[in-house]
């Protein structure tokens, strides 16, 4: 036991925390995994099923290919294409992750759209929470909301409903 505590002690790190991986790096991981789909759809494109997966569809002319999830362009507002080819649509992917690894502007413009959907995501978690911690609040809204149909009733009871003829 000593030698295998020995052994690896020096080895000991941190368990990597899930989330804490870079924009880029988050972005990388997508174009390999749209790579796959790529190479799954050349080996049999009969058959392939994950359209709604992908980030490229086929459209006339050949296949549309944008850049997914992230709403972002490449520079210039580029953010969709249309190519003839699959090898075509597999060039766009590595330029595509070229272009991730060297361009700043396009690193920030990641950066800053992992912030905005972070942003959207703790919103909504927070909407789900709020109404679960206001429960006197909502009952006293539903007693003068009760309150107000029922003087509106009143008013509204001499008046013919729409698409009826008042009654004589």
């Amino acid at each position: 036991m000593a030698n295998f505590l020995e052994k690896w002690s020096s080895k000991k790190a941190d368990k990597p925390k899930t989330g804490m991986r870079s924009a880029i790096d988050t972005f990388r991981g997508r174009i390999a995994e749209q790579k796959a789909y790529l190479e799954e759809f050349e080996r049999d494109a009969a058959g392939f099923n994950k359209w709604r997966s992908t980030w490229f569809q086929r459209v006339p002319g050949g296949f549309g290919v944008t850049i997914g999830r992230d709403a972002v362009n490449a520079g210039e507002g580029l953010s969709y294409i249309v190519v003839e080819t699959v090898s075509q649509v597999a060039e766009f992917l590595d330029d595509l992750a070229q272009h991730a690894e060297n361009d700043v502007a396009f690193q920030q413009a990641l950066e800053e759209n992992r912030l905005r959907r972070a942003a959207l995501l703790n919103a909504a978690k927070s909407k789900v929470k709020a109404p679960a911690s206001r429960p006197a609040a909502s009952k006293s809204a539903s007693i003068k909301t009760a309150g107000a149909k029922a003087a509106a009733a009143t008013t509204d009871a001499d008046k013919p409903k729409r698409g009826r003829k008042p009654q004589a």
